[in-house]
């Protein structure tokens, strides 16, 4: 999908969430009014859903915001330092692998002076959750976008340890291992966190945050 301007990609992303929230919010009325006999289906649908939600909803938004840059058709010495990276991922691949002189010395003749060729990358191949996106693949996808993960880290802990191995227990056919206390503050954290993650891509538009500043 192109994004051409911040008017659709804001309300892309806005329209995503929107749906991803009203069933989370469906899911979330199931587990509360569940006796102790449903409860049990009733939290393992929830913690899924929880989860896929979660992955959806960045994987969506963070290719949704390369595909706005990528439409902005900027040069090199015109992004920041993430996208760039992004952009020149195969050269330095190259220039890293190989031990040749000759192979270095041409990756630092290409960035002296070719900063004036567009930023090409794929938004598609990009972003890669792996289906288990856990804190540490959260951090490089927020490199990768070249957004601050400070607030996402202080989370690490319910990321991994509440959401994703809940889901993953789950998966495997086994009993959702937290009540229904548990489980509200888990989705209370979630949904905000989707909510936070749509802020700061919008406002990365807005501000234009994905630009070299120098």
């Amino acid at each position: 999908m192109k994004i051409r301007s911040k008017e659709e990609l804001i309300d892309s992303l806005s329209a995503d969430l929107g749906w991803r929230k009203k069933e989370l919010t469906s899911l979330h009325s199931n587990v509360i009014i569940s006796n102790s006999k449903n409860l049990p289906t009733a939290l393992r649908c929830a913690i899924v859903m929880l989860y896929a939600h979660w992955e959806g909803f960045i994987k969506n938004s963070a290719g949704s915001y390369l595909s706005y840059i990528k439409f902005q058709r900027l040069n090199l010495n015109q992004v920041n330092s993430s996208i760039l990276a992004l952009s020149l991922k195969q050269k330095i691949i190259e220039f890293t692998e190989s031990n040749k002189a000759s192979t270095h010395v041409k990756f630092v003749n290409y960035f002296q002076k070719n900063l004036t060729d567009r930023a090409i990358f794929s938004e598609i191949d990009s972003i890669k959750t792996q289906s288990n996106l856990s804190s540490l693949i959260l951090k490089e996808i927020f490199a990768t976008l070249g957004l601050d993960i400070t607030h996402y880290e202080l989370k690490s802990n319910l990321i991994d340890k509440q959401l994703l191995k809940n889901r993953n227990n789950i998966a495997h056919g086994n009993q959702p291992p937290i009540d229904k206390d548990e489980y509200e503050c888990l989705h209370s954290e979630i949904v905000g966190m989707l909510d936070r993650i749509y802020t700061d891509i919008s406002n990365s538009v807005v501000l234009e945050l994905y630009k070299n500043v120098d």
